[in-house]
């Protein structure tokens, strides 16, 4: 079953719309969101990435930092 939380994040990959309102929602949760961004970030598109970020940099919670390090794609040197 997929939670509010994780519909939430899938949605941050759409630009016409429901990823910004699916963004404030993700803030407005807060450090609750952070485990279905982090586990949802790999399969966001890089619209929803940027989104991504936007959301964890509102939400300011400490457990961002590893989802984007473990990201090849941003880190050349794996």
């Amino acid at each position: 079953m997929t939670t509010r939380i994780e519909r939430l994040v899938q949605q941050l990959d759409d630009s016409t719309g429901p990823s910004y309102d699916a963004r404030a929602e993700l803030i407005d949760t807060g450090s609750d969101a952070v485990p279905a961004l982090n586990d949802g970030l790999p399969s966001l598109d890089g619209f929803g990435q940027l989104t991504a970020i936007e959301a964890f940099e509102e939400v300011a919670d400490r457990r961002c930092g590893p989802a984007w390090i473990d990201r090849t794609d941003l880190n050349p040197e794996r």
